[in-house]
């Protein structure tokens, strides 16, 4: 596992976030029209992630011979 920077548009189902003190495995996710996301996790909660809002998240990454794990980009698309 490895800690990366996440946005609505890098999220991915089976990401492990942390929110409020207690650690939260995405499950299922919907997009929104404002460009957010609403993740749903294993436990039935929910939380709207806004377009913009940036969080760590633990994920899986594959350790097969010749991997490069991808580097997290920050502010991909800003606004102007």
């Amino acid at each position: 596992m490895v800690a990366i920077e996440i946005t609505a548009a890098t999220v991915k189902i089976g990401d492990q976030l942390v929110v409020g003190g207690r650690p939260y495995t995405v499950c299922d996710m919907t997009a929104l029209a404002s460009g957010g996301k609403l993740l749903h996790f294993h436990g039935g909660e929910s939380f709207h992630m806004g377009c913009f809002t940036a969080l760590w998240a633990s994920r899986h990454i594959s350790q097969l011979p010749g991997f490069i794990p991808p580097r997290p980009r920050r502010y991909e698309r800003t606004r102007r």
